[in-house]
């Protein structure tokens, strides 16, 4: 916090804020957070509503602060720090968030998102009272701002009587000269508001005059006065009510109604609601959700958790958890951005004599009794509701099998032993995060990467340290050196690494050579010393071969590897990585392959592809390793997909676990709320599985050490795979693998048994095989294909039938 700073009070805001809290909104604390009520340009001092920019005067060249449009982390606005020069004391140039409410006493959750230029940014994230005393904060050791997002969290306690706090972020380091900084969405909320159902009295709504309001003893609520039930959408603006809803927090939320059923039961308990939020279409079905059957459904007692879909009859007040129960489809739950905490939501009605008192979001993560939702109280991260058999107590995963299934930590979670078999350390091990603050030697920081070591060595993982060498995340004074310098401090480097870990098992020397990825070429902002350590030289690489005999040096008893990313997507990217590894492998240099699997180098990846290249690496006689695996949402766009995940994971992983040639997988991350892909964690929040864990826990189950397929990409046994994608409008691809030479017949069926397209009919020899059906002239529905292989010798034949569903 910057010592006698002016107390800069903004009542225009305050007023607004206790405005919002008298009227029970509760939303988050912080004005402007996201900066999206600025307009883009330059900005100083009080510029920024909800915001303080303090530089010090005697900084030359000053700082270059403004709003941008072009870097964001979400919505359309974020604000960019130029750092020119730097003053004298930590808080020389600084961001303020400002009159901030608080209560004593209470907790609160702070995040902010930042990323830099260049990955040496370092800040200070702090939150604290006008003495300038702090609650909390983030005071890192090293630059901890890398070019990619990255989401910064701490909470603390109101420990005095003040009821505003203020914000400091503070960029007065040394690394941050000749860098810019990028901040987005700082969101502080009360831990307790931001767990509360956010509550809509069903009167509130505008519209809907075929909505009548009534009241029963103390309850107010709407009744239908005209029946819909013919339609599967609402078909007349009248039939609409429409919310303004404002959330405290961010995030999923399903959605819970307190209703009651008429005496007409099941001709009284329907009624639509909107397909996300915004304003629908009144004549289209796919905007809507139709809710049914709510005659047999729903809790009344105060101790019920409103999760399942209940049993209580017509007549009564009750919640239902409409989300997670609509009786002709499972229903999304609704995304709140940090960007748009008041949203619009509608609901129509269907059947007449269904009475709505209430609406409710609750986040998507707890659980929700009846007086939870009454009372407007904190919902609960277990309860009553959490399907315990969907927390995986172990195993790991891959345990005993000749390969080995791991994922990230510095260190771990206390329940990372439960899955993986193996670890690497996310950051821990990169040079910045142990060199970044400090050329001096006796300075850098080796706790966190020592920690995860540690943590692996007591617990029999298999310990990859990852990023060696890498053109990224690299202390910003190596570059400044002369050449003799640069090749004596990362010859340290590789020295110190291979003395305090000796018992290190693998390790990525060098991260992303290829042109265009991240060498230390000093382009695009990366580290500059690829020249030093020799350059392209008269291999073409004689900087990694460079690399990676001072690794053998000092390292000797631990596998040296080659890593990069976009490889077996692309055929061509995997001949140039093959020279590489061939020059490494003829000089006895390299013990494994490393290959990056992200979602983005494989979500639209074709199988096929992905086969013929691992085989063409594997012909090297060297292990490959699948680094940096995640898949989730496509794009990683959207609220996270269960479906879609899955779909990925039953696609794609096999192809990888498979293959003779893979000895190992490393995940890049499975916690929700803890990954840099923000869709493609595995577990819940309360450590429960999302439906692709529980696939990938059998999977790796029933299929040991994966020996399905030869290197050769020749399948060893009869496979018919499922359909990709599914549901799917029009077309979907399946693929299906036979060990011998036969006669194939791939057909699809209708739910009579009627045969409605032949796909393939003939003979084919051994291999794997991609068929295309399109289902243009189909009604949406569900569908069977079969595939059928008679030998050529007459001696055996294969039949197998899986569903899949068009959905138009």
């Amino acid at each position: 916090m910057k010592k006698g700073a002016k107390f800069l009070f903004r009542p225009a805001a305050v007023g607004i804020m206790i405005l919002l809290v008298i009227a029970g909104l509760q939303a988050q604390l912080v004005t402007n957070g996201s900066f999206e009520e600025c307009s883009v340009g330059p900005v100083s001092g009080t510029d920024v509503n909800g915001w303080v920019i303090e530089v010090d005067g005697s900084i030359s060249p000053a700082p270059t602060i403004e709003i941008i449009s072009d870097t964001v982390q979400s919505g359309s606005r974020a604000i960019k720090v130029g750092i020119n020069a730097i003053g004298p004391d930590a808080w020389s140039i600084q961001l303020i968030g400002d009159s901030i409410p608080v209560i004593p006493g209470e907790t609160y959750l702070a995040t902010i998102w930042a990323k830099a230029q260049n990955a040496s940014g370092q800040a200070v994230f702090s939150v604290g009272n006008y003495a300038y005393s702090e609650y909390g904060q983030i005071r890192p050791s090293s630059p901890n701002i890398t070019t990619s997002w990255q989401q910064f969290s701490f909470s603390f306690t109101i420990n005095d009587q003040q009821t505003y706090a203020r914000a400091p972020i503070h960029f007065n380091f040394a690394t941050n000269v000749g860098n810019i900084i990028y901040i987005d969405n700082l969101k502080i909320v009360n831990v307790n508001d931001s767990k509360k159902p956010v509550i809509v009295e069903a009167e509130s709504g505008t519209g809907g005059s075929h909505y009548a309001v009534m009241q029963s003893g103390d309850v107010t609520y709407i009744s239908p006065t005209t029946n819909n039930a013919n339609l599967t959408y609402p078909g007349d603006s009248s039939r609409i009510k429409t919310y303004q809803v404002t959330f405290a927090d961010s995030g999923s939320y399903n959605l819970f109604a307190r209703v009651r059923v008429g005496a007409s039961t099941f001709n009284d308990d329907s009624f639509f609601y909107g397909h996300g939020f915004g304003i629908k279409d009144t004549a289209s079905a796919d905007d809507w959700y139709m809710v049914n059957g709510l005659a047999n459904a729903g809790f009344s007692n105060a101790g019920d958790f409103v999760d399942g879909p209940g049993s209580i009859g017509s007549g009564v007040w009750k919640w239902i958890n409409i989300t997670k129960n609509v009786y002709n489809s499972k229903g999304d739950s609704f995304y709140v951005s940090m960007d748009s905490l008041t949203r619009v939501f509608q609901i129509a009605s269907r059947e007449d004599g269904l009475d709505i008192d209430k609406l409710a979001f609750g986040k998507s993560y707890l659980y929700y009794t009846v007086n939870n939702l009454d009372s407007i109280q904190a919902g609960s991260s277990t309860g009553k509701a959490v399907d315990t058999s969907l927390i995986y107590k172990g195993p790991a995963l891959a345990a005993g099998q000749d390969k080995f299934l791991g994922n990230v930590g510095d260190p771990p979670e206390s329940i990372f032993l439960n899955y993986w078999n193996q670890l690497t350390p996310e950051n821990a091990g990169k040079f910045v995060s142990v060199a970044g603050s400090s050329i001096d030697t006796t300075a850098w920081n080796w706790s966190p990467l020592t920690a995860a070591y540690n943590f692996a060595v007591n617990n029999n993982l298999i310990f990859k340290d990852h990023c060696l060498i890498w053109g990224q995340q690299q202390p910003t004074w190596i570059s400044s050196l002369d050449s003799a310098q640069k090749v004596f401090y990362l010859e340290t480097w590789i020295r110190m690494v291979g003395e305090k870990f000796p018992d290190m098992d693998l390790i990525d020397v060098v991260n992303e050579p290829l042109p265009n990825h991240n060498p230390p070429d000093g382009l695009g902002g990366r580290a500059n010393y690829k020249d030093a350590i020799g350059g392209n030289g008269t291999t073409g690489w004689d900087w990694v071969v460079w690399a990676f005999t001072k690794a053998r040096q000092y390292m000797p008893n631990t596998k040296l590897i080659l890593n990069d990313y976009g490889i077996i997507n692309d055929n061509n990217a995997t001949t140039n990585y093959l020279q590489i590894i061939n020059i490494l492998n003829d000089r006895g240099l390299i013990d494994g392959i490393g290959v990056q699997g992200h979602r983005f180098e494989l979500e639209s990846g074709d199988t096929g592809t992905f086969r013929y290249n691992l085989s063409r690496l594997a012909a090297t006689g060297l292990p490959i390793y699948i680094s940096e695996f995640d898949l989730g949402n496509a794009s990683d766009a959207g609220t996270a997909d269960d479906n879609q995940q899955l779909q990925f994971y039953q696609r794609i992983f096999p192809t990888l676990w498979n293959h003779p040639g893979v000895k190992g997988i490393t995940l890049w991350g499975y916690i929700e709320g803890r990954m840099w892909q923000n869709t493609c964690y595995l577990v819940h929040a309360d450590f429960t599985s999302r439906p692709a864990m529980s696939w990938l826990i059998q999977y790796v189950k029933d299929h040991p050490a994966g020996v399905e397929e030869t290197a050769s990409t020749m399948p060893l046994r009869y496979r018919l795979e499922q359909n990709y994608p599914n549901p799917f409008n029009p077309s979907t691809q399946i693929q299906y693998s036979i060990p011998q030479n036969g006669r194939v017949l791939l057909k699809i069926y209708n739910l009579l048994g009627q045969e409605v397209a032949t796909l393939f009919e003939g003979n084919q020899n051994t291999g794997t095989y991609t068929a295309t059906f399109d289902g243009s002239r189909l009604s949406s529905g569900v569908y069977f294909y079969r595939l059928q292989v008679h030998q050529t010798n007459g001696r055996n034949s294969y039949s197998e039938t899986k569903k899949l569903m068009l959905l138009k």
